[in-house]
């Protein structure tokens, strides 16, 4: 079981300091009982999972960005991946988790810009054509901890 979604074409768009965005997944990669809905996988069998999650973007001000991923809308805390901007510099980002899920579990890419208190600014945030990806792979039966 094995899934995906991407970004397939360029994208901007402003974020304000504070402010949290969907990233724009738009695109399925092949799948095997996982769903894509739309920028959502839906995993449809409970399992092990092997979550991967990278990117390239830039930012146009100096700011701290927070990538991170959603499982039926709480924060996976394995998946966050902090970022400081440097003004309008490309960088990358990759974050591999293991997590256990259960079938139904919606899974969803976001962004975060600090809030001016703590150093964040509003700038746009831009991602090349194919520069965002989250990959599911299923590596065993589902473990309760």
């Amino acid at each position: 079981m094995f899934g995906g979604m991407y970004r397939s074409e360029a994208w901007n768009e402003e974020l304000a300091a504070g402010a949290n965005a969907r990233l724009p997944l738009d695109a399925p990669l092949p799948t095997q009982n996982v769903g894509f809905t739309g920028e959502t996988l839906v995993v449809q069998c409970s399992g092990t999972y092997q979550l991967t999650f990278f990117g390239n973007y830039t930012f146009s001000s100096n700011s701290r960005l927070t990538f991170y991923i959603t499982a039926n809308g709480r924060t996976l805390a394995e998946s966050v991946v902090e970022k400081a901007t440097t003004l309008n510099a490309a960088d990358s980002f990759e974050r591999t988790v293991i997590v256990s899920l259960c079938a139904n579990t919606t899974l969803r890419a976001l962004v975060q810009n600090a809030a001016g208190s703590e150093g964040g600014f509003t700038g746009f945030l831009s991602i090349p054509e194919n520069g965002m990806h989250l990959q599911v792979i299923r590596i065993g039966a589902y473990r309760s901890s």
